[in-house]
């Protein structure tokens, strides 16, 4: 401690205004923890209120007791499977057709719901979304017999946290990340400042190995664009990115249609398996 500091706290008149100080700063900062404990997946989650069932789904079933909607697109052709995780306010319903887009282009594709969204059985949590994504790779894997070294993981915005956490956890071939976020309380903070976190992607990125792609726009007006970048550059391993000009955190695929799809092709051509699944 400075010395001038230290005689400055020894004034009497000053012991009672630091301890005043010190325990309205405690106060502030657990009441903060507490609200942010008990809002959080009520301000997080967002399912869409309509629930349709889709042509061919299944149902998988996750270590905590829920039942989950998932959709398999295979495709002949592929040398690798899309695990899909989508961003808040969507489900399986409403992206099946950029299911069978990414299928047209090349790929087989695994799309899932979190519990409570879409058909899915329980209320969405930050472990729930684990959990859901642990079911859907373990059928993959299990079920369907892909090698784990042939799933691509792809996360877009919420739906990075599931994604890297289960690359951080389990073997995979990608990691494709789309509006990520470094985690979901430093979305509003910018700084770390509780002892907890929802999805932490930044603390987990590293112990990914897989080849990274990132996407995201520059005028990104939900997760900042800082916050991609950051993440991107935080992972030691292979990585490259396309950073999309002109586009919000909704919109990149309507805003850069060519620019994202070449992006994509081009990540999936510089991924070593070249034969298709199922080929000896």
């Amino acid at each position: 401690m400075h010395p001038k500091l230290r005689e400055f706290l020894k004034v009497p008149a000053m012991r009672p205004f630091v301890r005043t100080l010190v325990r309205t700063f405690l106060l502030v900062y657990f009441g903060l923890a507490l609200f942010a404990a008990s809002c959080v997946n009520q301000a997080l989650f967002h399912p869409p209120r309509e629930r349709e069932e889709i042509p061919g789904q299944i149902k998988l079933h996750t270590a905590d007791g829920n039942y989950i909607t998932a959709v398999f697109l295979p495709n002949p052709k592929a040398a690798y499977v899309v695990l899909f995780s989508y961003g808040n306010g969507e489900d399986v319903a409403n992206r099946y057709s950029y299911y069978e887009e990414l299928r047209a282009r090349g790929w087989a594709v695994c799309g899932y719901d979190y519990p409570g969204y879409g058909t899915s059985t329980g209320s969405p949590t930050e472990s729930g979304c684990y959990a859901a994504i642990n079911a859907a790779y373990d059928f993959l894997v299990n079920e369907m017999h892909i090698p784990p070294e042939r799933i691509v993981v792809y996360g877009q915005s919420m739906g990075s946290g599931p994604s890297v956490d289960l690359a951080s956890r389990e073997p995979v071939g990608g990691l494709i990340l789309e509006g990520a976020f470094l985690s979901v309380f430093r979305v509003v903070t910018h700084f770390r400042i509780l002892p907890w976190d929802v999805f932490n992607n930044y603390a987990k990125i590293n112990s990914v190995h897989a080849p990274l792609f990132s996407i995201h726009a520059r005028n990104d007006e939900v997760v900042p664009f800082w916050q991609g970048q950051a993440l991107n550059e935080a992972y030691a391993g292979p990585k490259s990115n396309l950073w999309v000009q002109g586009a919000g955190h909704n919109n990149i695929l309507d805003v850069a249609t060519v620019v994202y799809w070449a992006g994509i092709e081009q990540y999936r051509q510089s991924l070593p398996i070249k034969t298709p699944i199922g080929s000896p």
